[in-house]
Order: structure tokens, then C-alpha cells, then sequence
């Protein structure tokens, strides 16, 4: 079955396409009953670890327009969870960077959603995992 390469190149996108899915799923799940949006989680987790970053760099660490950026910080901002200040090398980038309560936000929903996520891979070993993670960064 695998012995044509386009063959064997189709299947991979498939399978990597469907264990994405699964994974959104399963984060989107879990964001809506923290009543949020797996793009507003993602702005928060790449804050939490990353501390304040530009809105461009954001966008470009989650693959998606500035504009989807403004709009997932613009309704993280009403709620408090993020704040936007200009840069002082330049004052034309904005920044964003976590509020208090946005840092508390984060924090509380941090351990359940590494207890999933650690779930769904479970059924690979720590080495698999690893193999895993290498071979992903190869492309």
C-alpha cells in the first residue's frame, strides 16, 4: 500500500491532520467551559511562557493574520486578562502582555490542560515521544 511515495506522503498529512484535530478538539472543549477561545488561550499560553511580545510576533508564533491577533487581544483586553503598551525602542509596536488577573486565568487552567494533553499521548512511550518531537522538527 505504501510502496508509492505520493501514497506514503498523503497518508502522513492525513494522519498528522487528524491527530491535530483531535487535539484542537479536545483544547477547544476545555476553553469553552473556561469560557474562552482556543486563539485566546493560545495568545495567553504564548504570554504566560514568553512574558510581553509584540502582537506581530504573536501572530506569527500562532500562523495567523495581525488582524485575527487584534481581534482575540481586543476581546482579552475587555476582559482584563491582557494589557497593550507601546514599545519604548518603538513606539509604533504594540506589546501585549498578561494583567494580573490574566496571569491567574492562565495559571488555574495550565494544570488540567497538561493533564489532557499528557492523556492523549500516553499510549506513546517518553522515547516515542522525544522520536516524536524530532521528527516534527524536521519539517
Amino acid at each position: 500500500m505504501f510502496n508509492d511515495k505520493k501514497v506514503l506522503a498523503l497518508e502522513l498529512c492525513e494522519k498528522i491532520s487528524k491527530a491535530n484535530d483531535k487535539f484542537r478538539k479536545v483544547q477547544a472543549r476545555q476553553m469553552f467551559e473556561q469560557k474562552l477561545t482556543s486563539p485566546q488561550f493560545g495568545v495567553l499560553e504564548i504570554l504566560h511562557k514568553s512574558g510581553s511580545l509584540s502582537l506581530k510576533k504573536i501572530s506569527d508564533e500562532m500562523m495567523v493574520t495581525g488582524a485575527n491577533i487584534t481581534c482575540v487581544v481586543d476581546n482579552l483586553e475587555k476582559e482584563g486578562f491582557v494589557k497593550r503598551t507601546h514599545s519604548k525602542e518603538d513606539r509604533r509596536v504594540i506589546l501585549a502582555d498578561l494583567t494580573d488577573s490574566g496571569r491567574d486565568k492562565i495559571e488555574s487552567i495550565l494544570p488540567e490542560y497538561y493533564k489532557n494533553i499528557s492523556a492523549m499521548v500516553s499510549s506513546l512511550s517518553e522515547n516515542e515521544q522525544m522520536e516524536f518531537i524530532n521528527l516534527l522538527d524536521k519539517f
